[in-house]
């Protein structure tokens, strides 16, 4: 398995400007704007709701005739225009897993590394778009950044989520869905919410809070998966140690039937995810830890 030093950063300055260099390349290169939610990532982070409109009035000399409301001068016969509010600048709000659960690898990297990376991507698509970028890194605590719109004031957020990683405390790390209720009042109205997690502790009867959070913003969530979390590769005795609790357990991986088990139990258990999201009208998609991050943002539909 993936051994981490815990001195070490997830991503290292230098990487995050390489990350961020590949994101203003693919962004010159684009030919065309993409038509999903992350075209995203290399465009605009989310679609966007243009001028909103906000009432009707009395048509009133110098209004721009393309505002005249002709449905409800028919109705009254007196001439009435739309009144609009100025369009909302977009902003972006991210959650960047870094609990116990997420400080696992068995290839590449730990599935927090990836989602450092992709938060990192994320971050420097939206500052590229001129957007504005917030979020909440949960580890043993869960550490809120107000939003901002330059990379000096967005690299606190993105140099947190890539920080050594550091489990001494004894505290339990808070439940994801114990954040729902805050980040609904931290994130701006209007925002792109990102949830970037392994859902390791999403069950059914979260489906209320995932729905309200689907409700108030346009959401979407990147499941980070590690190989091993689907299958087991045949190569012994291993032990393994639960990030939570700290009891180990010794499986032998030779056995076929117990490889069938894990995988029929591991498949089960993303079919209920995706069924999960799916009624709380949440779009869920998962990214491997063992691939690359930029390309599989990109291959999102």
């Amino acid at each position: 398995m993936h051994d981490h030093s815990q001195q070490q950063a997830l991503l290292s300055t230098a990487e995050l400007e390489q990350l961020q260099q590949s994101v203003l390349q693919r962004r010159q290169h684009q030919t065309r704007p993409l038509n999903t939610p992350y075209a995203g990532a290399f465009n605009s982070l989310h679609r966007g709701h243009g001028m909103e409109l906000h009432d009707v009035r009395p048509y009133q000399a110098g209004d721009d005739i393309r505002h005249m409301d002709w449905r409800a001068t028919a109705r009254s016969g007196k001439p009435t225009s739309k009144v609009f509010l100025a369009e909302r600048q977009r902003s972006l709000f991210l959650l960047i897993d870094r609990r116990p659960s997420m400080q696992f690898g068995s290839r590449v990297e730990l599935k927090a590394t990836t989602a450092a990376r992709c938060a990192a991507i994320l971050a420097f698509a939206a500052l590229a778009a001129r957007e504005r970028v917030a979020g909440v890194v949960l580890g043993n605590e869960a550490q809120f950044f107000s939003s901002s719109q330059t990379l000096a004031g967005t690299l606190p957020l993105l140099r947190a989520a890539a920080a050594p990683l550091n489990n001494t405390t004894q505290t339990r790390p808070p439940a994801l869905n114990a954040l729902f209720e805050k980040i609904s009042h931290a994130a701006e109205r209007g925002s792109s919410l990102t949830l970037i997690s392994d859902l390791h502790d999403i069950h059914e009867c979260d489906q209320a809070a995932l729905f309200n959070i689907a409700s108030r913003f346009e959401s979407m969530v990147l499941r980070i998966t590690d190989p091993a979390e689907e299958h087991l590769d045949a190569c012994g005795k291993i032990r393994l140690v639960s990030p939570l609790t700290g009891n180990s357990h010794i499986i032998d991986t030779n056995n076929a039937a117990l490889r069938e088990a894990y995988a029929k139990t591991m498949q089960q258990r993303r079919h209920t995810l995706e069924q999960l999201c799916l009624r709380s009208q949440l779009p869920l998609h998962t990214l491997y830890n063992h691939r690359d991050t930029l390309q599989q943002l990109t291959q999102l539909q």
